[in-house]
């Protein structure tokens, strides 16, 4: 194990044993922080099918203080106007939706598969206009964590997948992939980010069945691999009608290992609402969750790095908008 996973499990059993049986301890500069501290939202879906308007989407940007969103598709037209700036433009999921959905898992990694032709033909050209700055969020491996009807398993380095990131690559753009921990994953992403070194890697929910250490393991090896935490918390399970607590962090506080992964690589995390699935009127819930019950745990130097300025570094965003 590296040094610094070493350090990140010996820095969680240390705050386990101090906090064992008591309330976290906060610092008051942190609570207040976390209340008010502009956020991106990573991980925001606005899709083109019963997908919420664009007045109700700045609505409850400004009633959250999120100032930027973005990062999965779908692709709007009307989201980027009314955004502007604020927007963090993304392609790709609808084509990988339409993909599995009419063809099957195995259409995923066919680059001459319809969906991805056309989108593929134009990718350059709306990189180069601003239309796009990535793509995502696309599902490789969504088992056990997806919806049942949606699940599939397909290898992360795929031709599909080196497709976006070459294209990406030449843009210095993102890629946002939904996938699971396991050990072929990690050959395949750290593969991946060695061949396009200008591609950022996002990972959804900062990869799902991945424990801190095999996070802190890639963040090591890769400057060029990031997560965002949405639906880390216990709003998604209860949505999901999922008895569990949450992964990273609930009403208690972060979970010790967590806190440590994120204090020990700030410049690596990021924040996002993950709203899917018609959950749009839960918008609200889920950015006070994690004003609440993730942000007020950190160090008011890491709380800002998380909510926003790692967005505004990797996006290349305005930090007046």
């Amino acid at each position: 194990m590296k040094t610094r996973s070493v350090k990140i499990v010996l820095a969680g059993l240390a705050f386990a044993i101090c906090s064992c049986g008591l309330t976290q301890t906060l610092d008051p500069k942190s609570v207040e922080l976390a209340k008010t501290v502009p956020i991106a939202d990573i991980h925001s879906h606005t899709y083109i099918l019963n997908g919420p308007a664009s007045a109700e989407v700045v609505k409850r940007m400004s009633t959250n203080n999120v100032r930027w969103a973005g990062g999965v598709g779908d692709l709007r037209g009307d989201i980027a106007d009314a955004l502007k700036g604020r927007h963090i433009p993304a392609a790709g999921q609808r084509e990988f939706a339409e993909t599995f959905i009419r063809q099957g898992p195995s259409a995923l990694v066919q680059t001459e598969n319809v969906y991805f032709r056309d989108l593929f033909r134009d990718a350059h050209d709306m990189f180069a206009k601003g239309i796009i700055k990535g793509f995502g969020e696309l599902h490789t491996n969504n088992n056990p964590s997806g919806p049942p009807p949606f699940r599939r398993t397909i290898k992360t380095d795929n031709p599909v997948i080196r497709k976006f990131y070459g294209i990406a690559n030449e843009f210095g753009g993102f890629v946002q992939l939904h996938t699971q921990h396991n050990a072929e994953f990690t050959e395949d992403i750290l593969r991946l980010s060695a061949d396009f070194p200008n591609t950022t890697t996002i990972l959804s929910h900062c990869l799902p069945l991945g424990q801190p250490e095999d996070l802190a393991y890639l963040f090591e090896q890769r400057k060029n691999i990031v997560c965002e935490m949405s639906a880390q918390g216990e709003l998604h399970n209860r949505l999901a009608r999922i008895n569990r607590r949450g992964r990273v962090y609930d009403s208690n506080g972060i979970r010790p290992k967590w806190k440590a992964l994120v204090e020990e690589f700030p410049d690596r995390i990021m924040l996002g609402s993950d709203t899917c699935c018609g959950w749009d009127a839960y918008y609200d819930e889920a950015i006070a969750e994690i004003r609440t019950n993730f942000l007020p745990y950190l160090r008011s130097d890491v709380i800002e790095q998380v909510a926003y300025k790692n967005a505004l570094r990797i996006f290349k965003l305005d930090a007046g908008m």
